[in-house]
């Protein structure tokens, strides 16, 4: 399983709450399944979740509800991955240092490269432990 460690340079963020339960994670996926199973891991672990099933409901979630994580499925209908990023980043109102874990099956250098820049890449099939490992790790890092 391929997965980058997540980033140290990602800035400090406006005063996020310390306890998971005041935490909102955004989950973009077009397969209802990993949605189901990665909503009852994070739930379970104590985060608010919202779920999304392309790109272009993504950014329309996060602008509207500012997460403190993104976790993003590369290849998704109607805006993939990138677009995603790439719409947010472009928002002048969007806060930068949000963490985004790339979650895909596809396999490529750059990935891991982008992952390391924005948050971290884990490659699917993920483990919940390692998910919520770097989850915590990335949440810690913008408190």
């Amino acid at each position: 399983m391929t997965a980058t460690k997540p980033t140290a340079g990602i800035a400090a963020r406006r005063g996020a709450s310390s306890t998971q339960s005041d935490q909102t994670i955004l989950v973009a996926d077009d397969s209802r399944t990993v949605l189901r199973l990665l909503d009852r891991t994070l739930r379970d672990a104590g985060y608010n979740v919202a779920l999304t099933e392309d790109g272009r409901q993504a950014v329309e979630v996060a602008t509207e509800t500012k997460p403190d994580l993104i976790i993003l499925d590369i290849n998704m209908p109607v805006l993939d991955g990138y677009g995603v990023c790439h719409e947010l980043l472009a928002d002048e109102t969007w806060d930068r240092s949000t963490p985004v874990i790339f979650l895909t099956s596809a396999d490529a250098p750059h990935l891991e490269t982008l992952g390391s820049q924005l948050g971290a890449f884990l490659s699917k099939p993920t483990e919940p432990d390692l998910l919520l490992e770097t989850v915590q790790t990335l949440l810690r890092r913008t408190v």
